[in-house]
């Protein structure tokens, strides 16, 4: 329920900025976006809490027994096709609802879900055959993969909640992603990051298929043997092809030349020159870039947030007015320096 009603309200937003002229139109506008993104991550996260062990469990049935029928392999394969549609989907999404970022082109969006999805096949495929021999072991392997993964996204200080407990809420739900594939949760630069998860997640996928090929059952044959490892090894080379045809000629802010450069491209300056400057400081012109992180009586005090995720903030250039005090004269004075107060900036922001 908790989704459709942020459709009907998407929608509702849409056709609000259909019926509106500017200013309204863009506030519509950019709330209809911001709910969109928001859906798209509640959609990612669903997908990866259900059809993820779904898929791995579906695998792991037809290896046992050795054939596959006609509904549980369109099942299997609905439910990959799910998984990497979302994780592209959202990517795009989260930088059309931003105006400091240049959107993502189809063909940019196909190459990541061809990455993603043979990436994750060969990620679910180790996991299924590991799981027909060592049923307890691929739990425990599991758990603490999930542990593993969930304090390392900690560790990141991510800035996408707006209290502390809901962050690391949010950190263990993106440790379970981090469980079949990566998703950028961090500004900036994260290929170091995504080096080292790439090259976890392929040792990892070796150690399980190897354990699964010398400890399988007799009623195995060599060939089949074979045939799946080829399968796990090629679906991941792929994955990392596309991976790297994306990065290489598809990114968005440019292609990559080397490992610590990428190449700008140069961004028109009508994009620049925004209206949102003219517009009063109360209308919705343009995505945040920040999220700060308040506290619940703080949160409780400002005006206008129903609880969605994004959380925007005054515009450039628009300056906030200082109410004017006047002195008090009257009886003593203390004055009290207060510590600084630690302000998080951070933004949903994906390194795509």
């Amino acid at each position: 329920m908790c989704l459709i009603c942020r459709y009907v309200h998407a929608l509702y937003l849409g056709v609000q900025s259909r019926w509106h002229r500017d200013p309204e139109r863009r506030h519509y506008y950019w709330r209809m976006m911001f709910e969109s993104a928001d859906i798209s991550m509640l959609r990612l996260l669903e997908s990866f809490l259900k059809s993820a062990p779904q898929l791995v469990l579906q695998l792991s049935i037809m290896i046992q027994a050795r054939q596959v029928l006609p509904l549980q392999g369109l099942s299997a394969s609905a439910s990959l096709v799910s998984l990497a549609w979302m994780v592209a989907s959202y990517q795009k999404v989260l930088r059309d609802s931003r105006d400091d970022k240049l959107p993502m082109s189809y063909k940019a969006v196909i190459v990541q879900i061809l990455w993603h999805l043979f990436t994750i096949g060969a990620r679910t495929l180790a996991f299924a055959l590991f799981a027909s021999v060592f049923q307890l072991y691929f739990g425990i392997f599991i758990v603490a993969h999930w542990c593993i993964m969930t304090f390392w996204i900690i560790q990141g200080e991510t800035d996408f909640c707006m209290s502390k407990w809901e962050e690391i809420i949010y950190n263990m739900m993106v440790g379970i992603v981090y469980v079949f594939c990566w998703f950028s949760v961090r500004e900036g630069r994260t290929r170091c990051r995504m080096l080292i998860y790439s090259l976890t997640v392929l040792v990892e996928n070796v150690a399980l298929t190897a354990a699964w090929y010398l400890y399988r059952g007799p009623r195995t044959s060599d060939f089949y043997a074979v045939v799946m490892v080829c399968v796990v090894a090629s679906s991941y080379a792929l994955g990392t092809f596309f991976m790297c045809v994306y990065y290489c000629l598809l990114h968005p802010d440019g292609p990559v030349s080397g490992w610590g450069h990428v190449v700008e491209k140069e961004v028109p300056v009508e994009t620049l020159a925004s209206p949102a400057a003219s517009l009063p400081p109360d209308v919705v012109s343009s995505p945040p870039r920040t999220l700060q992180r308040t506290k619940g009586s703080d949160r409780d005090q400002g005006s206008g947030v129903d609880g969605d995720v994004f959380q925007v903030r005054p515009l450039r250039g628009a300056q906030a007015p200082v109410p004017s005090l006047s002195p008090r004269t009257e009886g003593p004075v203390i004055r009290i320096d207060l510590p600084p107060l630690r302000q998080s900036l951070g933004g949903n922001t994906l390194r795509k």
